[in-house]
């Protein structure tokens, strides 16, 4: 009898091993990904960076500034290469709201951080000639993107271009 009592001792024990190994196993995998995963303060950062960069170019290149002026005034009067600059500069500030907005999607970006992110994209963005959304639009691939930015610039009241 006692033989059996140390089986079932030795069975329950290697149970709880089994079981302890587990959840020290989910617990390192959870730890794993807490260290690899952005932190939504750490987007917003990004975010900004994105900004700033696009800020550094436009200080950078004064002959820039004088092509998105004449695009908000003017879109018609740009040349090929002059319109090509424009559209490629406002393409990386759809490029970072797009990022934005997948990073909210996947949980990232917090979501009262994202609504501020995202009423700041759309104030800027309406304050641009249309056509610097609708000649961009093609170069995003996600659909529900592109009809958030699409319904956000629905009756947008700048300047159309041909």
């Amino acid at each position: 009898m006692n033989e059996r009592k140390l089986q079932t001792y030795a069975s329950l024990a290697e149970v709880i091993s089994a079981v302890a190994i587990v959840v020290s196993l989910l617990y390192v995998a959870y730890e794993f990904r807490q260290t690899s995963t952005m932190s939504s303060r750490e987007a917003d950062l990004a975010l900004f960076e994105r900004e700033r960069e696009a800020n550094r170019l436009l200080i950078e290149s004064p002959g820039l500034a004088e092509v998105i002026i004449n695009a908000s005034g003017a879109p018609q009067d740009l040349s090929e290469a002059d319109r090509l600059r424009y559209l490629t500069f406002q393409h990386n500030f759809f490029d970072t709201w797009e990022v934005g907005w997948y990073y909210h999607a996947d949980g990232i970006l917090d979501g009262d951080v994202w609504a501020q992110w995202d009423e700041w994209f759309t104030a800027v963005a309406r304050d641009l000639p249309a056509f610097a959304w609708t000649e961009n639009r093609r170069n995003f691939t996600g659909e529900e993107f592109r009809q958030h930015v699409d319904s956000l610039l629905a009756g947008n009241p700048s300047p159309e271009t041909s």
